[in-house]
């Protein structure tokens, strides 16, 4: 290569010209390394200089490890010979000290850098800037100029072919993967994801894309941060047979890439693979790829960051498919929508995939999946994103280590400070006294298969509607979506309308059933309204009541006081009753381990609640009687309303 500069510039050179006098400084003081066969004073002749240059034979030596990734890469973006040696020249310029040094001397005696380079490469002078500006190794972001106020242009080797050189990786695969990306590898299964009913359908798809070698083929998976992307796109690709590289991620001297080292990274990585047959990208955080791109206020994007047609065009072309990630769609422009061969919308997993989860989770890190855990994982459902991080702190305390601390902590921070209301344990069905019987409602409707489902909870406060609710969403293995007058009532006209709107929305979005708490607040009689708006928030129950395709329970301790309208819009209306005699018998065996005693027949209005509350009680009782019981029991009863006490014979 040095040869080749110190020839082509010095022909025809006249011996006074500033770049020939240059040139003759450098020979000279590297004139042992270039073993020209030249005495030092010889040299300095310019005739004799020249022609040792011609006569020059190169030595034999090793082949500098640049040079040999120089020729590997050539080969596998199958880059023709002008373009294969320009690749040569410029990492050379870059990573060859000798070669570095001649070309800092003439450019800065004028030398125009990339019209020399073109020019070594047998291009023309007139086309040597043309030919730069369309080779390939540009156009791929492998290499760039860079130019500095002093008019000086130096060679810039950019991210990915940089940690190409500097890896130095061996041939095949492992020069693969240094150059556009890992290959991601995972231990789960389609089983993992056995809840993405669209699964299947996706290994299938990419499957098929690879084999026909079809073109824009993508698929945009999206949802909260920790739903498992990432992990779903490696079960799929596994699925489908196919290695999958992801692309223009950080490297592991923790290089952050720009967005055009991401895009340049995809770039490559379709022409690296193009030919393959068994290849799909990962391109994670397509945030990324689209920019800081916002919707405004008409139907246009703001602060796009690139091409639009390039964005577009880069979709409808790639020869390998791509797998996109998001945290959310909300700032994507609906032009790449469109361009999509299938969106898929990741949510937290439900109930019994997240207990699988943190079983596996808590296997792997060796610490013990506890009945803590496992019920933080029951309450909370973003709890399986952070597991890991909390087993592995935990793992790493020892002993002492409990998996439960770090991740409550980080559940806290998460939710900004709260923790979730920890889901009430298994309820005892037979502390409830309806007709029907509530857990053969319970249960047809959880084998049916229908969700379009309605129930209406009435009932005096401590007959247990809301934990009813919680096993009710339990059972058919749906979260639950707690709504309260406070939740959904707005003090702006319209406002409560839209939050009720937006309740039902979620709920369909989430596959969740919705659940009024105190619905008597937002479903009472029209007929008392003093307002207009008042019955309106009314009337815009009764129409998602109508139209919604997910369960719904409401809960009321006043049936009375709730629109006849809205009585009618649910499928099951079951009164929850105080306990009956055999109730009461039950709840004292549940509630105090002891046979109940005679008295407890003569009580009437206790609920399974007013049990708790004296069992609460008793715990300030170092050994409470089954007297003390009865007495608190007692006294709970004749504060009901009614007495709470029978008269008479029993």
């Amino acid at each position: 290569m040095v040869k080749a500069v110190l020839l082509h510039l010095s022909r025809g050179l006249s011996e006074d010209a500033p770049l020939a006098k240059a040139l003759r400084d450098w020979v000279l003081d590297n004139l042992a390394w270039l073993d020209l066969g030249l005495r030092k004073r010889d040299a300095t002749n310019w005739d004799a200089l020249q022609q040792a240059l011609q006569d020059w034979r190169l030595p034999e030596a090793p082949v500098p490890y640049v040079t040999e990734i120089s020729d590997t890469l050539a080969d596998l973006l199958g880059l023709d010979v002008e373009n294969s040696t320009l690749l040569a020249l410029l990492i050379g310029c870059d990573r060859l000290p000798k070669l570095q040094n001649l070309t800092e001397v003439v450019i800065g005696k004028g030398v125009d850098l990339p019209v020399l380079l073109a020019e070594l490469c047998g291009v023309s002078a007139h086309e040597a800037l043309r030919f730069v500006r369309r080779s390939p190794v540009f156009r791929l972001g492998l290499i760039g100029f860079q130019a500095y106020r002093s008019g000086v242009v130096s060679v810039d080797i950019k991210w990915a072919l940089e940690k190409l050189l500097d890896r130095a990786p061996s041939h095949g695969e492992e020069f693969v993967d240094a150059l556009i990306g890992p290959r991601h590898k995972t231990s789960l299964s389609m089983e993992d994801f056995a809840e993405v009913e669209d699964a299947p359908f996706l290994a299938s798809l990419i499957a098929g894309a690879a084999r026909e070698q079809a073109k824009g083929i993508n698929i945009l998976i999206y949802g909260p941060p920790g739903t498992g992307k990432t992990e779903l796109a490696r079960v799929l690709c596994r699925e489908a047979g196919m290695r999958l590289h992801a692309v223009g991620e950080v490297d592991d001297d923790g290089e952050e890439p720009t967005r055009y080292d991401r895009v340049s990274a995809l770039l490559l990585a379709q022409r690296v693979l193009k030919d393959g047959k068994e290849a799909a990208i990962l391109f994670d955080e397509m945030e990324d790829f689209i920019g800081d791109a916002q919707r405004s206020s008409g139907d246009w994007m703001t602060r796009r960051d690139g091409s639009k047609v390039f964005v577009n065009r880069m979709l409808e072309d790639n020869p390998v498919p791509v797998i996109w990630t998001t945290n959310a769609v909300g700032n994507m422009d609906d032009a790449i929508i469109r361009r999509m061969s299938f969106v898929l919308k990741m949510d937290y997993p439900v109930r019994k995939a997240r207990q699988r989860v943190a079983a596996r989770i808590c296997a792997d890190e060796k610490v013990e999946f506890s009945r803590e855990v496992a019920d933080l994982v029951e309450s909370a459902a973003e709890s399986t994103t952070i597991l890991r991080t909390a087993a592995r702190a935990s793992r790493l305390a020892g002993a002492s280590g409990r998996v439960e601390r770090p991740a409550e902590v980080l559940v806290k921070t998460l939710r900004g400070g709260e923790m979730p209301n920890r889901v009430p344990q298994e309820i005892d069905l037979g502390l409830y006294n309806t007709e029907p019987s509530l857990g053969a409602v319970m249960e047809s409707i959880a084998e049916c298969g229908h969700s379009d489902v309605s129930l209406l909870l009435s009932g005096p406060p401590g007959t247990g509607k809301t934990a009813f609710a919680h096993h009710f969403a339990t059972r058919l293995d749906k979260p639950l979506l707690t709504k309260r007058a406070s939740d959904l009532l707005s003090k702006w006209v319209g406002g409560t309308e839209r939050n009720i709107a937006e309740a039902f929305a979620d709920a369909r979005q989430e596959q969740g059933v919705l659940f009024f708490d105190e619905a008597d607040s937002l479903m009472f009689d029209r007929g008392t309204a003093s307002a207009n708006w008042e019955a309106g928030q009314v009337n815009e129950l009764l129409s998602w009541l109508d139209n919604h395709d997910q369960p719904v329970l409401a809960a009321t301790n006043f049936a009375s006081k709730l629109d006849a309208a809205t009585l009618r819009r649910f499928d099951f209306k079951l009164e929850l009753k105080p306990l009956d005699k055999a109730g009461l018998s039950h709840a004292f065996r549940r509630f105090f381990g002891a046979e109940a005693p005679a008295e407890i027949a003569c009580m009437r209005n206790l609920t399974p609640g007013d049990f708790s509350v004296v069992r609460k009680q008793m715990r300030f009782n170092k050994s409470p009687s089954v007297h003390d019981i009865t007495r608190a029991l007692m006294k709970e009863a004749r504060m009901k309303p009614e007495t709470g006490l029978s008269i008479g014979f029993v």
